[in-house]
């Protein structure tokens, strides 16, 4: 089996298709969903041994350490961690972007130190609440070195980078099967629930093996606005898994309702958080057995 591979599972029926026989057709916008409602295809991305997009979400948990020795030490932690299923590299963390080689080996000695744990590898823009500046050109760059000459598992591009690079970095990822996070984060509100699918949307019309969006909650209704549009979109139109979050304190339901809201990944800490109102991946894991065995009963 690929290491990147989709079930497409219909009703009861599953079966595997190569990527490129996914069909991307979506309902037209303002159809109404029909009542009660179940996803229309869902798909089930296997990582390694990981099915991401059944049964509880999956942890990612994120190395964000400024030196290499700090980032093998996190990802050991990971490694030993029994609650987290997959790690994520925030490069932005790192000094030194532009050595390509320091990163293609630190990136390699992580793998290791993982052991067998899939690695995600993410470059995040200031402008999308990263650790610091970098021009589209070195950014694009160190990505392609990366998919070119790293051992990582996936990668997560931001969709609002310019869209021809974009498409050729999924497409040269994908020949190199390794499979593509399309992300927007929004640290400043929550956009409105269509604004949001139509994000996710685009998201999947451009190649993405995965979809992502993170947004800010200025009441809980932002909260509740997050969750909807995760479910519509998970209901009507998601050919692909979803990671979708609402930050900060207020969102922390919908980091543990995916099950609910489709959401198949969630993001939990071993030690420093990556991001505002990240839980510890213990307490995460257990809501999320608590709420698996529930869907169960």
């Amino acid at each position: 089996m690929q290491r990147r591979e989709f079930l497409i599972k219909t009703g009861l029926a599953a079966a595997t298709v190569p990527l490129s026989d996914v069909l991307l057709a979506a309902p037209e916008p303002g159809q109404p969903a029909p009542p009660n409602s179940t996803p229309r295809a869902t798909a089930i991305l296997q990582i390694k041994d990981l099915e991401i997009g059944k049964g509880a979400p999956k942890i990612i948990a994120s190395i964000t350490a400024s030196s290499a020795d700090q980032a093998l030490q996190q990802a050991d932690a990971i490694a030993r961690s029994g609650q987290v299923d997959l790690a994520e590299l925030r490069m932005d963390y790192l000094p030194n972007p532009g050595d390509h080689a320091a990163m293609l080996d630190l990136i390699g000695r992580v793998t290791y130190s993982l052991q067998g744990k899939p690695l995600l590898a993410t470059w995040r823009s200031q402008q999308e609440g990263g650790k610091q500046p970098l021009s589209d050109d070195e950014y694009f760059a160190l990505y392609r070195a990366i998919v070119e000459g790293a051992s990582v598992d996936l990668i997560d591009l931001e969709m609002s980078k310019p869209e021809a690079q974009v498409t050729a970095l999924v497409d040269a990822a994908h020949g190199r099967d390794i499979a593509v996070i399309l992300s927007n984060h929004d640290f400043n509100a929550t956009p409105q629930q269509a604004v949001i699918v139509e994000r996710l949307r685009r998201q999947q019309a451009l190649g993405a093996d995965i979809l992502k969006i993170a947004t800010m909650p200025n009441s809980p209704a932002d909260v509740l606005t997050l969750m909807a549009a995760s479910q519509e979109m998970f209901t009507r139109y998601a050919e692909r898994p979803l990671l979708t979050m609402s930050m900060g304190p207020l969102g922390v339901t919908s980091r543990v309702a995916g099950q609910l809201t489709g959401s198949a990944l969630t993001y939990a800490s071993v030690g420093q958080a990556s991001a505002p109102g990240q839980l510890q991946a213990d307490s995460v894991r257990s809501v999320l057995q608590i709420i698996d065995q529930g869907s169960r009963a």
